[in-house]
């Protein structure tokens, strides 16, 4: 079994510091909803996060690297043969249990609508069965309840290593990704495990976890 858990990731609703800001109240009322249970995306908010947020407009409000990595990991072979747990840690300790068999919307916009409905109900859930949770755990916490086998951090100021290195063998590892397109974890993880990095140059986060995915279907000899 491969468990991937996202930290930090940059998965949030409107900050209150930005709820009143004139262009944000008018984005969430084209949009019908509060704004408070509005996701904050810096692909429509990019100067209002600048204003609050002077130097994170790059890092802050990107669910869509959330989005495109969850689209990567659920449509895997490795998912597809129930080998593949997915956990998101957001930069507000908000952990989202994401299961393997969910259906996510193709399109962005019906994501981030999910998303929305997801932090105001707590879950998302479907016939019984619940699709979606998110309850309120730190980063430490978040790993440490659902780690299972090795653990291994990847970060482009890691030990320089080949992935095949550092994921071998039939056996259980809990693979830790960064959930932001810049920068470095927020939360303290690294005194956890090592960290590894497993390219010279650094890669989107859905690119590392592609990377990881396939590493491990070709180390059970899945594929």
């Amino acid at each position: 079994m491969l468990t991937i858990i996202i930290a930090d990731a940059e998965l949030e609703t409107i900050p209150e510091k930005m709820q009143g800001d004139h262009a944000i109240r008018k984005y969430s009322k084209e949009k019908g909803k509060p704004v408070n249970e509005v996701i904050l995306d810096s692909n429509y908010m990019h100067t209002s996060i600048d204003r609050y947020f002077p130097g994170e407009s790059s890092r802050r409000g990107r669910p869509d690297i959330i989005y495109i990595l969850l689209q990567v990991a659920m449509e895997s072979i490795l998912n597809k043969n129930g080998m593949l747990r997915i956990f998101v840690h957001t930069r507000n300790d908000i952990c989202i249990t994401v299961n393997p068999r969910v259906r996510l919307p193709k399109s962005y916009n019906r994501f981030i609508g999910l998303m929305e409905s997801l932090f105001k109900k707590g879950e998302i859930s479907s016939d019984g069965e619940v699709l979606l949770k998110a309850d309120k755990m730190d980063a430490g916490n978040c790993i440490e309840k659902n780690r299972k086998g090795d653990l291994v951090i990847l970060s482009p100021d890691g030990e320089k290593a080949k992935l095949y290195r550092v994921i071998s063998g039939d056996k259980d590892y809990t693979v830790i990704i960064g959930g932001f397109p810049e920068g470095d974890y927020v939360s303290d993880v690294y005194p956890l495990a090592g960290a590894y990095s497993i390219f010279r140059e650094e890669l989107t986060i859905w690119s590392v976890a592609s990377e990881v995915i396939s590493q491990y279907e070709r180390a059970v000899d899945l594929v």
